[in-house]
């Protein structure tokens, strides 16, 4: 790699600094044209009750290196594989079973929808991870602590950060800084995802790709990306649609939206929320049929985003069904995750432990988690709380009917953010946490950052653009369109 004047850690500094310099009037200026952008755009999320607010955009974003994002890369494809072999071995062992647990309508609807052995079920994930690509040690940084399998969020958002970035803060920001590295443009998770789907479309002999972006018209909560992500898809020539799953209909055998036949949905639920509409009366059977012929993005495989699914990648019980180097990337980089239970296992460095003195005795060092829940909700950091109200939260998740977890606590990346607040600046310290979704094509890294110690859109946090550092041509001056072509 060309070798830059300015380290990548200096030059995220040097933007902080140069903040500093930036006047009330510009500083007013940006906000407003932030605000103004991001609600244009669909930078956006809807709280309970329906209302719509911008996001907040992190002013610096994080740089890596292709050296970098090649081993994000490469260490996400094998965390797919581990995932996806957990799920094949699901139907048949019953140890894996008691790991990942439904609810019996939940099993009933996955073994209807699944019959058999099934070649080319997609899944479209994001790991959630903290790293510090700043460290000289920056492998031994990476800590992987779950993974979201369907109802993915950040598709649209990742981008979007990005493209406010270069045309509304860098502008501004560049005025103020002595030096400026070259910057590559992200792989677009839009086009990923498009890309994703016109592959797996082939793959199931279609010839064509009438894509559907399929979520619940009625929720009045939650990220808003539907809408911008279709938009997205025709701006590049693909037929795309949104449209509610009770929309959907079958005719000879098939799944039709309106009077188009559907090739691949992905779908923006997870498979709680279908047996949820189904009993409110909406017909589920074309989404069934959908996943029976592996037309679904994500397929079944993506409601087995169980945290608990860590123990199953990491504990050693389950390695013959894994490729023995997965298993070694596993156990570096995946955190100790252990089913809150009764009895004994084996602690993070391997030894025999009791888990329930175990966790009781260690609540600095580890995090309790709701099993399935999402969005950052009932997470407990051992650290944070006092001994009374650790020892009452986990009281209180053993003695409940939902399976939780207790996982080892990890470190976050921090970093000193400008913010305008008040109609002022100022400099806070945010926790950083990184979303990997690797496919075939391309890596998108979605960065989130906030002051509290859950890091979450839904938890009131901000996004952060993640750009590559580039070895030579384009840079920060490419227009968006030359960047998206090149």
């Amino acid at each position: 790699m060309k070798e830059l004047s300015i380290k990548p850690e200096r030059f995220q500094q040097s933007m902080v600094e140069a903040f500093g310099a930036v006047s009330r009037t510009e500083a007013d200026e940006l906000y407003g044209n932030l605000i103004a952008r991001s609600l244009k755009t669909g930078f956006t999320y809807q709280r309970a009750g329906g209302k719509v607010e911008a996001i907040h955009l992190m002013l610096v974003p994080a740089f890596f290196t292709a050296e970098q994002v090649s081993y994000l890369s490469a260490l996400a494809h094998a965390v797919k594989r581990g995932v996806e072999a957990a799920y094949r071995a699901w139907f048949d062992d019953s140890e894996i079973a008691a790991l990942l647990p439904f609810e019996e309508d939940e099993e009933k609807w996955i073994r209807a929808a699944r019959s058999g052995s099934k070649a080319a079920e997609p899944l479209w994930y994001r790991l959630d991870s903290h790293f510090n690509m700043k460290e000289k040690a920056w492998k031994d940084s990476i800590s992987i602590f779950e993974i979201n399998g369907c109802a993915v969020g950040g598709i649209h958002y990742g981008p979007a950060a990005e493209h406010l970035f270069f045309d509304t803060v860098m502008p501004l920001i560049s005025k103020y800084l002595p030096e400026l590295p070259l910057i590559g443009k992200s792989p677009d998770l839009r086009e990923l995802l498009y890309l994703y789907a016109a592959r797996q479309a082939k793959l199931i002999g279609r010839n064509r790709l009438n894509f559907i972006f399929c979520e619940d018209n009625t929720a009045d909560e939650g990220i808003t990306e539907g809408p911008y992500i279709v938009e997205f898809l025709k701006g590049i020539g693909c037929n795309a649609e949104l449209a509610d799953p009770r929309e959907l209909h079958i005719k000879k055998d098939e799944v039709w939206f309106k009077d188009t036949p559907v090739d691949i949905i992905y779908r923006n639920f997870e498979l709680r929320d279908i047996l949820e509409m189904e009993r409110e009366g909406g017909s589920m059977e074309a989404l069934r049929l959908a996943f029976f012929k592996n037309q679904a993005i994500s397929s079944l495989c993506g409601d087995f985003d169980h945290k608990s699914m860590w123990e199953v990648l990491t504990s050693g019980r389950f390695d013959k069904y894994f490729n023995e180097e997965d298993a070694k990337l596993f156990k570096k980089h995946l955190l100790w995750t252990r089913t809150l239970k009764e009895g004994m296992t084996t602690g993070p460095c391997g030894e025999p432990v009791d888990l329930m003195p175990y966790t009781a005795r260690n609540k600095d060092g580890l995090v309790l988690k709701p099993n399935r829940l999402c969005g950052g909700y009932g997470v407990t950091i051992g650290r944070t709380s006092s001994e009374a109200d650790w020892e009452a939260s986990v009281s209180s998740a053993l003695k409940g009917g939902e399976a939780w977890v207790v996982q080892r606590f990890s470190e976050p990346e921090g970093f000193k953010f400008p913010l305008f607040e008040d109609g002022s600046l100022a400099f806070e310290d945010h926790n950083i946490v990184y979303g990997l979704s690797a496919t075939p094509d391309g890596t998108g890294i979605l960065g989130r950052a906030s002051r509290q110690n859950v890091v979450n859109v839904a938890q009131q946090g901000g996004l952060m653009p993640v750009l590559r550092l580039a070895e030579g041509g384009g840079g920060l001056n490419m227009p968006i369109k030359e960047r998206l072509k090149a």
